[in-house]
């Protein structure tokens, strides 16, 4: 399954800004994040479906993303997605 190409997320330039400011985070592609090396968090669209990809210590979980998210409901998407976050605790 491909990642998510900077086109498919251009709507989401908020949810964005939040994860990059994550500062144990680094993005070594657009929207690939890592953690010490690790791949925690990418992006992905397939079947007209786009989500967030993150893992949670143990397993991969998704996030969905519509297309068009305000900027409420990409804070709420952060805040699912930085649940997943194991090492912020």
């Amino acid at each position: 399954m491909a990642h998510a190409k900077p086109s498919d997320l251009a709507d989401v330039d908020e949810l964005l800004t939040r994860i990059r400011s994550v500062g144990s985070l680094k993005e070594k592609s657009f929207g690939c994040f890592y953690f010490k090396g690790k791949g925690v968090l990418h992006f992905h669209v397939q079947k007209g479906r786009r989500f967030a990809h993150v893992f949670d210590g143990e397993k991969w979980r998704e996030v969905d993303l519509v297309v068009g998210l305000s900027k409420r409901q990409q804070a709420s998407a952060f805040k699912m997605i930085s649940e997943c976050f194991w090492f912020l605790d």
